[in-house]
């Protein structure tokens, strides 16, 4: 019994595998005829069932009541309207793309018209100092770095306040640095906030020990207070020093000779004569 009932089991394989063999020995033309024929068969069992999805539909939306109805017309109306805004956004969008091209363009075109470099970068190097040297007529201070830390004369050297000074000489394990002080210190500078260039000079240190230093050539809409001081700070134009980078405050400002100028003094850190180290700007090449 268990081997007829393993048979019988068996059968429905055999056909199948007999089906199969039978089917890839049937010639090429004769299977296309037979799919074509299953195909026809078949077609209109598939066309009613759409048929009857669509009457499906169609009566679904007869028998709604008439709030359904509008609120499905308040739907396609918020639908339509979005649609209109997206549009409207991919226009403005467009339009800025092109008018941000046509900024880049400018200022590419203002580079290279005035033969300027693309924006430095620099990379830092701190040092000790070593001495100090606070007379009446020259500032300055040495580092404990030279040559051997590849340094060279004319680099920027700052602190956590901003500007310290300028590398002015280098020896093979020291350098020296002219503070910002001196008054054969000059770069050109900017307030905070607005791109007109001005001058900057050191003017020495008061006696109570204050660094100062003077700022020329301030456009005449310039006003500064006690209250209400302007910030200076560092330019590109000098291509010593990234732009940015705080100078002092100017508090009060008078105006030139000429009449089309400005000047004032400028109030540096007070923490210039007590610094124990600062930071070198290396420019990456």
């Amino acid at each position: 019994m268990g081997k007829l009932s393993e048979k019988s089991k068996n059968k429905p394989f055999l056909y199948l595998g007999f089906f199969f063999l039978l089917w890839w020995g049937l010639p090429a033309a004769f299977k296309v005829v037979i799919s074509s024929s299953f195909d026809e068969f078949h077609a209109p069992l598939w066309d009613l069932s759409t048929r009857v999805k669509d009457l499906t539909n169609y009566w679904g939306h007869m028998t709604d009541s008439k709030k359904t109805l509008i609120e499905k017309g308040k739907k396609l109306q918020r639908i339509g309207r979005n649609h209109n805004l997206q549009i409207q956004s991919l226009g403005i969008l467009q339009g800025e793309e092109e008018r941000l091209h046509r900024l880049q363009n400018n200022i590419q075109h203002l580079q290279n018209t005035l033969n300027l470099d693309a924006k430095a970068s620099y990379s830092s190097l701190v040092a000790r100092i070593s001495r100090r040297t606070f007379s009446s007529w020259w500032q300055s201070i040495g580092l404990r770095k030279g040559k051997d830390a590849l340094l060279s004369e004319g680099l920027g050297v700052i602190s956590h306040n901003g500007v310290v000074g300028r590398v002015t000489s280098v020896g093979s394990r020291m350098s020296e640095v002219e503070l910002i002080t001196n008054t054969s210190f000059r770069v050109v500078a900017h307030f905070a906030g607005d791109n007109r260039p001005v001058t900057f000079q050191g003017n020495g240190i008061l006696p109570g020990g204050t660094p100062t230093g003077i700022v020329f050539d301030v456009p005449q809409d310039f006003t500064a207070s006690p209250e209400e001081p302007l910030t200076l700070t560092t330019s590109s134009l000098g291509e010593t020093f990234p732009r940015g980078l705080i100078i002092g405050e100017v508090r009060e400002l008078e105006g030139g000779e000429n009449g089309l100028f400005k000047t004032g003094q400028v109030i540096l850190s007070n923490d210039l004569c007590q610094l124990q180290e600062v930071t070198l700007l290396l420019p990456i090449e």
